[in-house]
């Protein structure tokens, strides 16, 4: 009933019932009641007009955050452990006060056993939790709160990492904000003190970077992809616009009336008897063509195809900016992990680079030359170590080095996928 604007305005506007909601989660402990009860929440939070009154009566409540807490270590229902985590995602990224009263190592704990209920597999429950250690990451003080628990929650995000990018090659497909997510919660685990903590387990456990590698090729694929996608919408675009611009008398000169069907049928026999000239077959053509799109002006199906051209557009800008946001995150990850390892000397991690496939490498180092020039000395250094045995790492510094690699072109086969 919440889901409709009025009755979820009339719930929202009697104290009295916000209170008794709020109370039931003190009161009953019984599954079905609290997902119910938690699902109002939800909608009540998610609504703009509602949101404010709960906000208020949250912060107010003693046992609020508690209990959000509790049941998130403790429910073994995974529509429940949904419900709150999305409560609680909403909350901490809307209300800075109310962020801080969560993040403490109490929450991470709960988060990290409500996302073993779940499943380490992807999820709209699994993606509010990570969503959640990221918000901790970025309110609570030198990532203390995770670091508390490193080794839980970097087990648990190389677990989730696994279900996503142990594939031959990994696709960016509505996967660019949980992959964010995971990187910004192992950067902290990384930076949190002592950092030789952190380090210790990228080597011991080498999949986060092997995945890293992974995604930052499948960045510079989906880059490319966005790339051709805006440049055509552009176009269509233009083309909307001035067939829009165009009145009917206008579009068509009168002394070149468009091709008829007799006309168009008397062509089609001329190029079976090869009568007709290629000039002639173009005319005819064109002029076909443009009565086509006369009429689709005419009728309003150029209006349609300009909304969907916007809806086109804002759908590219929602891509492009979520796989830029992956893009530094992957790159902040990088940064920490080649920062915080001991200056010229050998480590698992360089050879884990140095065996790497080459055009991950190739792409790695472009970022971080783009990104992070003082990491690229730093694998300089290392790889011209004797006896370190970093021939491919050495050989990919000199070929990035040397070259300057735009956005790629599209070519023909990419052509013929999209």
């Amino acid at each position: 009933m919440a889901c409709c604007k009025g009755v979820g305005s009339q719930i929202t506007d009697s104290e009295g019932v916000r209170q008794v909601v709020l109370l039931m989660l003190d009161a009953y402990s019984d599954t079905p009641t609290l997902v119910e009860t938690t699902r109002l929440i939800v909608v009540c939070l998610s609504t703009e007009n509602t949101r404010e009154l709960w906000l208020a009566d949250i912060k107010k409540s003693k046992t609020f955050v508690e209990n959000m807490r509790f049941i998130l270590q403790s429910s073994t229902s995974s529509d429940l452990i949904k419900n709150v985590a999305n409560i609680v995602d909403q909350l901490m990224d809307i209300e800075e006060e109310i962020c801080s009263a969560f993040s403490t190592p109490e929450l991470v704990l709960a988060v990290v056993e409500g996302m073993k209920q779940v499943g380490v597999v992807w999820s709209e429950a699994a993606e509010s939790l990570l969503h959640i250690l990221t918000l901790v990451r970025t309110t609570a003080e030198d990532s203390s709160c995770l670091a508390l628990h490193r080794e839980s929650v970097f087990s648990l995000v190389t677990d989730f990492l696994h279900s996503l990018c142990d594939c031959a090659m990994v696709t960016l497909e509505s996967k660019e904000t949980v992959l964010a997510s995971c990187y910004c919660i192992l950067s902290a685990v990384v930076m949190a003190p002592p950092s030789d903590d952190g380090i210790e387990l990228i080597e011991q456990n080498s999949s986060a970077i092997t995945f890293a590698l992974k995604i930052v090729e499948a960045i510079r694929q989906q880059r490319r992809r966005l790339s051709r996608l805006s440049r055509r919408s552009e176009e269509h675009k233009k083309l909307t616009e001035t067939l829009t611009a165009r009145q009917p008398h206008s579009t068509i000169n009168v002394s070149e009336k468009p091709a008829n069907s007799e006309e168009r049928v008397n062509a089609a026999d001329k190029r079976v008897d090869g009568d007709l000239s290629a000039s002639e077959e173009s005319d005819v053509d064109g002029r076909a063509r443009t009565e086509r799109l006369a009429k689709a002006s005419d009728n309003g199906q150029a209006d349609d195809s300009c909304q969907a051209d916007d809806s086109c557009q804002r759908s590219l800008s929602d891509s492009t900016e979520s796989t830029e946001i992956l893009r530094e995150q992957i790159l902040d990850f990088f940064r920490n992990v080649l920062l915080a390892l001991p200056k010229e000397q050998m480590s698992p991690v360089y050879a884990l680079l140095n065996s790497s496939k080459s055009s991950y490498l190739h792409q790695l180092l472009r970022l971080l030359q783009d990104g992070a020039p003082e990491c690229i000395s730093a694998i300089a250094a290392v790889a011209a170590l004797r006896g370190t045995g970093l021939h491919a790492l050495r050989d990919a510094l000199k070929h990035v080095q040397t070259t300057k690699v735009s956005l790629p072109e599209d070519n023909k086969e990419e052509e013929k996928q999209l």
